[in-house]
């Protein structure tokens, strides 16, 4: 899938990082994500050539922040990265969920920092799906876009990831257990199961995420270009 003009390019959406979910100015809900694994895959995009790609990066280290060569946007919260996936995916686009935005916000945020002697109770709501938001987008765009998620799963892991298949109306999704040692959040390494709508599977083994990083850029020009 080589291309040689701008204008011929496809556009890639890749995602990356935690959101943060702010209940009042200095606190918030997030989780381990550091970004690496999408910084490594919209790497190995910019560096196929092929690729107009977008780097929707949550809050992570100036490391993993921007990718040379690539459109970069910073975002926070769950639904600021929303707004940029859905900003960006275009006919024929491929997004590629590899953030892991948080799925409930506090329903209030306190303007002012909460004091211990308060005893806060936090009442939480429903972040929208972004994947499921795209789904239905994507229903309405022609050619349609690949959708590919990520779900990082602690048990049953299998059963929730082909849910998330069929749910959200993915093109495949990459199954990552996180309760391996040496796989998931904050790793150097990690490994995936890939699920395919045509019920086709395939393994990643354990390696660095940057060349796991190529190996995700390869299987996702195979799949669009079958």
């Amino acid at each position: 899938m080589r291309v040689t003009t701008e204008a011929a390019k496809r556009r890639i959406i890749i995602t990356s990082g935690p959101t943060r979910e702010y209940f009042d100015p200095i606190r918030f809900l997030s989780n381990p994500s550091t970004g690496r694994m999408g910084h490594a895959i919209a790497s190995a995009a910019v560096a196929h050539g092929g690729f107009e790609v977008i780097y929707v990066a949550g809050p992570v280290s100036a490391e993993f922040a921007t990718v040379s060569g690539a459109t970069n946007r910073q975002v926070i919260s769950t639904e600021d990265m929303l707004r940029e996936v859905e900003a960006n995916l275009n006919a024929g686009g491929i997004l590629v969920m590899a953030a892991a935005p948080a799925d409930y916000r506090p329903a209030v945020r306190s303007p002012i920092k909460i004091k211990k002697t308060e005893n806060p109770q936090i009442n939480l709501v429903p972040n929208p799906d972004i994947l499921k938001e795209m789904a239905a987008k994507n229903r309405q765009l022609q050619p349609r876009a690949l959708l590919i998620g990520f779900a990082a799963e602690t048990h049953e892991t299998e059963k929730y990831a082909l849910g998330k298949l069929r749910d959200k109306e993915l093109d495949m999704i990459f199954l990552n257990d996180v309760s391996r040692k040496g796989a998931g959040f904050a790793s150097t390494t990690n490994e995936f199961t890939v699920f395919y709508r045509d019920g086709r599977r395939v393994e990643f083994a354990n390696e660095a995420k940057e060349a796991l990083g190529k190996k995700i850029i390869d299987c996702i020009i195979a799949y669009a270009s079958a």
